[in-house]
């Protein structure tokens, strides 16, 4: 090795140290601010339970049990109407559930429940991703209009009523990929 050759190793390793320590440096610079002094998130008002309606969360399994005393293998949906009012649906039963991964130039997917299942339903829709979903309902009494659900806003919560046709629900992805989580519970 001659002297040449060790003075160019020395400074290609004097230049990567500086530039680990300038990078270092700009990462530190440019990271934002935390303040551990900041207080956490508050509950908005229409996430209040009407008085006297208590419920209890399974910390293993996340479910929402009505009461302190309530039985695990109850299933319950808890609505809140436009109008913040906030009431348990009795009985309910999950017809489907769909987790799918949508593509926009995939064809749609199509889910289907009986009108014997059940005289009302809630759909529940959640997506994850850069898009959106696009939901289409039909085969209720009422007419519905096919939605667009955000995978960064809220989940989309429809109750529908039933008719003597069956209930059909489509989803496509609208501009990007998306990962779809979506289910049908029947609520007598």
């Amino acid at each position: 090795m001659t002297p040449d050759e060790r003075t160019r190793r020395a400074l290609l390793a004097g230049l990567t140290v500086a530039a680990l320590v300038a990078g270092g440096w700009w990462w530190r610079a440019a990271a934002p601010a935390v303040d551990r002094a900041e207080p956490g998130p508050t509950g908005s008002p229409a996430a209040v339970l009407e008085p006297g309606f208590r419920v209890t969360i399974d910390d293993r399994t996340g479910q929402v049990l009505p009461g302190p005393d309530a039985d695990p293998d109850q299933r319950v949906v808890i609505h809140q109407a436009p109008d913040g009012t906030v009431r348990q649906l009795d009985d309910s039963q999950v017809l489907w559930r769909e987790r799918s991964h949508l593509r926009p130039d995939a064809p749609p997917v199509r889910r289907q429940a009986s009108p014997s299942d059940a005289d009302r339903v809630v759909l529940t829709v959640n997506c994850s991703g850069p898009g959106s979903v696009v939901v289409g309902i039909s085969g209720a009494p009422v007419a519905e209009p096919e939605r667009t659900v955000s995978c960064a806003g809220v989940p989309e919560v429809v109750v529908l009523e039933t008719g003597d046709r069956p209930l059909l629900v489509r989803f496509a992805a609208l501009r990007d990929e998306v990962d779809l989580d979506a289910r049908l519970v029947a609520v007598s």
